[in-house]
């Protein structure tokens, strides 16, 4: 046989160039979906002639600044909220509550408020606010 000279060790390294394919995959799956991710936070939405109006009504909770509850207006004590949340999230595709609260209203019964909309079967509970103005 023909001796080329010296024969040299490979180099032994780890190609790298997959798992960049991967994470690049997985970073472009996130943007794209996070895209069509639903907001939690009230949005003032401008309005338009083509728009598809929502068949369910919201179902809202209010905390009134006497610490009285009510739902969709109608008033309801503590134990029977998560009741009548239950029966109206029966056979909803959307289920997300609204809650409005006084902002001098407890900061503990606001939770217990949420935990009982939680625990009767809301998958979401979005907070409403206003939008303040800027000086």
């Amino acid at each position: 046989m023909i001796d080329f000279g010296e024969h040299l060790p490979e180099k032994k390294h780890f190609d790298l160039t997959p798992m960049i394919d991967i994470v690049f995959q997985l970073l472009i799956f996130f943007l794209l979906t996070s895209i069509y991710a639903k907001p939690m936070l009230p949005v003032d939405l401008p309005a338009s002639a083509s728009a598809i109006v929502k068949e369910e009504p919201d179902i809202t909770v209010s905390i009134n600044r006497d610490g009285l509850t009510f739902l969709n207006n109608r008033p309801v004590s503590a134990v029977q909220l998560g009741f009548d949340i239950k029966k109206m999230l029966d056979g909803r595709s959307d289920r997300t509550v609204c809650l409005l609260a006084d902002k001098t209203v407890n900061f503990g019964l606001v939770i217990d408020v949420m935990d009982r909309t939680r625990q009767a079967g809301a998958t979401g509970v979005s907070v409403v606010t206003e939008k303040k103005e800027r000086p």
